[in-house]
């Protein structure tokens, strides 16, 4: 079995039909075939749209990732740097024991300020990964929809067809 390529709404209302006798009503086909053009460049032109769509929002999703990334290594570092910035509080702190814990303690609570804000960037871009991806699965069932909804009217249309042909 060969697979042909689809339609085009031009093909489709370029098609001619061979005439015989008690056929159907060939301004009436052509009414039709016009009317599945135009039906199917409609689609066409919304596919291309919501292609379009899913391709701005996966492209959207790179860049979410991507923050995300950077926000991670912003808070290793950060991490790294208070732990660093504690290390060197405890070496002071043996020849210096109160300005150590003053000036460690201050570096800490920068640190974890800085730690809390990073946080609450990343659950901020979870956030919006997951409305992006709210977005992609409604787009995907309105498509599913649609589709569906084309199908039941083939089918409509052929049950429909199939008893006016009857003598």
């Amino acid at each position: 079995m060969t697979t042909r390529k689809p339609l085009s709404p031009i093909e489709i209302q370029s098609t001619e039909f061979r005439r015989v006798l008690r056929g159907f009503d060939p301004e009436e086909v052509q009414l039709f075939l016009h009317a599945v053009a135009e039906s199917y460049q409609a689609l066409t032109l919304e596919n291309q749209k919501l292609a379009k769509d899913v391709e701005h929002l996966q492209a959207s999703m790179e860049d979410f990732h991507r923050r995300e990334n950077l926000l991670r290594e912003a808070l290793y570092t950060a991490q790294k740097v208070a732990d660093d910035v504690k290390a060197q509080a405890m070496r002071e702190a043996q020849s210096i024991v109160q300005e150590a814990e003053v000036k460690g303690q201050s570096l800490m609570n920068k640190a974890q300020l800085r730690s809390h804000e990073i946080e609450r960037s990343i659950m901020d871009l979870r956030m919006e990964r997951e409305e992006a991806q709210r977005a992609l699965a409604d787009v995907s069932r309105r498509i599913e929809s649609m589709l569906e909804a084309m199908k039941e009217q083939a089918r409509r249309d052929n049950v429909a067809s199939f008893g006016k042909d009857a003598p």
